[in-house]
């Protein structure tokens, strides 16, 4: 049996932490004009730029599990195990999620409501953060196929096939937006996820090579990395802003999944591994319910981190949000059924 590989645990758990601090930022950002809170803005500005590397990192650890050449996936497997798993937890999640938001429209509840819920997740229209789902159910189906593709490929065309799917998707797009070029910057960035799952398959079959890279230089680079956010946008007021298409997105996922695999199997002692082993199994039922918290802070009880003193505010309802999300989902690991099936 292959030793399990606990940096995936570590990025899995320090991902869904970062998720949740930039859905604490999105949601004030989304509903707030943000022209009279100058400082403030500055500052959201630069959590995003070091947290978005996120949901890359989970596309990235999916590659890596079901990109492995050495693995045995089939179609069959990715439907009736992972497939099934994504769209239940779309189900008994997104349903209800859009039923509250149809309750706070409406001021009361009907269970016609539940019908239009269920038609809403059909169409994408439940909560915003369940995007990724969609996302990573495209990505399981074409799975088999793509597996049997890069397998065919030499490893010099898959870094062609990365080049071309890194410069269409996130270099052109942020040139257009630097530059003011509408052709560039109207390029879609959904590209860019095929480009992180792939980074996956890179990454697995040429682990032993990677292990062997500079550490330091891997470190100084993150570090300069954080340095350019910070002085960018809290020291000058650069405010181009990018989904996970943004280069120094790139930058960060690449970095910080490449200083992760530094991490052998076999250099963690047990009692460590089972620590992130348990925490990273709450990750999922993290990323599902933490919104629930942040959308009754924010929509029902209408509080806002702007209303205080941000340097304190925002950790406080970072932490509002996270900590309630993971004794939720210590909770609803304890039903058998969710936790073989859905979480």
């Amino acid at each position: 049996m292959q030793k399990r590989e606990t940096f995936l645990d570590v990025l899995r758990v320090l991902a869904t932490v970062a998720v949740v601090m930039l859905h604490t930022v999105t949601g004030v950002m989304d509903h707030t004009d943000m022209s009279g809170y100058p400082g403030q803005f500055r500052l959201f500005l630069a959590v995003m730029d070091l947290v978005c590397w996120s949901v890359p990192v989970f596309l990235m650890i999916s590659g890596y599990l079901f990109l492995n050449p050495e693995r045995k996936i089939t179609g069959r497997l990715m439907v009736a195990k992972y497939c099934k798993r994504i769209a239940l937890a779309l189900f008994l999640f997104g349903v209800p999620f859009a039923c509250l938001e149809l309750v706070a429209k409406e001021g009361t509840f009907s269970f016609g409501m539940i019908g239009t819920a269920i038609t809403m997740v059909l169409q994408g229209d439940s909560w915003a953060h369940l995007w990724y789902l969609y996302l990573i159910f495209i990505l399981y189906l074409v799975t088999p196929l793509l597996r049997w593709i890069l397998m065919k490929l030499p490893m010099w065309s898959v870094y062609c096939l990365q080049a071309v799917l890194l410069t269409v998707f996130s270099f052109l797009p942020f040139i257009g937006k630097a530059f003011g070029i509408e052709a560039l910057a109207a390029i879609p960035a959904s590209g860019i996820y095929l480009f992180y799952y792939i980074c996956g398959y890179v990454y697995v079959v040429q682990k032993d090579e990677a292990r062997q890279k500079n550490l330091t230089a891997r470190i100084a680079g993150l570090i300069l990395l954080i340095l350019v956010v910070v002085a960018g946008r809290l020291l000058r007021s650069y405010t181009l802003q990018m989904a996970y298409n943004y280069p120094l997105t790139v930058g960060f996922a690449m970095l910080l999944f490449a200083i992760g695999m530094h991490q052998k199997p076999d250099s963690v002692e047990k009692k460590n591994t089972g620590i992130w082993e348990k925490l990273s199994a709450l990750s999922f039922a993290v990323y599902l319910t933490h919104p629930v918290f942040l959308n009754l802070y924010y929509k029902f009880l209408h509080l806002s981190p702007l209303a205080y003193p941000i340097w304190i505010s925002l950790p406080l309802f970072f932490l509002g949000a996270l900590i309630p999300a993971v004794v939720t989902a210590a909770i609803l690991r304890l039903i058998p059924v969710l936790r073989k099936e859905v979480l």
